[in-house]
């Protein structure tokens, strides 16, 4: 074995968003490598998203916050009542799909954080110990946002997971026989250090299909996941990991929670 030591956080975004989504997550905990899991809890299959956790005591559970919903056809309502947080959602009701969009549609900051901490709330109650949060689309730029978050955070005494805290691998060039060629292929461009590989898990199935906006090909969202789940997967990159000392942990291996502040460090 080589002394390089590099530690892989493998995220799992978006458990509760369809069926497919938990079913090739549940797959992934049980025959691959990847042991964090964000949960959307504002999403119809969150239900049974949690049922499935709950099966699965080693996922690193993490609340996947959610204030948008950017597909066509696939809409998603927030936790609370819409007529508490009328700046988050549209004439229906429905999250709006873009950052950008809820930035102009007037972002109270303080309904933000109403919502978010209601979408933990939700997951604790279902029996799950979240260990991390994180945001779905990035809104945390959202004016007066990102201090919410923070706060939030230290005083649930969770883990905040989102910005620069971990690395991400280098990107490579070249052809690969698959997605977990161009892994490997990826670890071993990496220098030594803890790493972020986010990915969202699916199958090719009818739900996931309808996953689709102006812009994509008929299909695609569907097609990528299952490339997202089978590189969480690889044979090959569990060979080169025993080999080269790559660690696959957890963000509750790599960071800390202070335990007087709440701080992520």
């Amino acid at each position: 074995m080589e002394s390089k030591r590099i530690r892989l956080v493998c995220r799992m975004d978006d458990a509760g968003s369809c069926r497919s989504a938990n079913e090739a997550i549940e797959n992934v905990l049980r025959t691959g490598y990847a042991r964090c899991v964000s949960v959307m809890a504002c999403c119809p299959f969150f239900d049974e998203a949690a049922e499935m956790l709950r099966r699965n005591p080693e996922a690193c559970i993490g609340a996947h916050l959610t204030i948008n919903a950017e597909w066509d056809d696939v809409k998603w309502s927030p936790v609370l009542p819409a007529e508490a947080v009328p700046s988050l959602v549209d004439a229906d009701g429905m999250l709006l799909p873009t950052p950008r969009a809820t930035h102009e549609r007037g972002a109270d900051p303080d309904e933000v954080l109403a919502e978010t901490a209601a979408q933990l709330a939700k997951l604790r109650a279902a029996g799950l110990p979240v260990r991390y949060v994180d945001t779905h689309m990035g809104f945390a730029w959202l004016p007066g946002v990102e201090e919410r978050l923070e706060a939030l955070a230290r005083r649930q005494r969770v883990l905040r997971s989102d910005g620069d805290r971990l690395q991400r691998l280098p990107d490579v060039e070249g052809s690969y026989e698959d997605v977990g060629e161009r892994l490997v292929a990826r670890l071993a461009a990496a220098e030594p250090g803890d790493y972020l590989l986010v990915g969202h898990p699916g199958y090719d199935r009818p739900d996931m299909r309808a996953f689709r906006h102006a812009g994509l090909d008929p299909g695609q969202v569907a097609r990528d996941r299952v490339r997202q789940r089978l590189q969480f997967q690889s044979p090959k990159v569990a060979r080169y990991a025993a080999d080269h000392g790559v660690e696959f942990a957890t963000y509750a291996d790599v960071l800390t929670l202070d335990e007087s502040t709440g701080e992520t460090r």
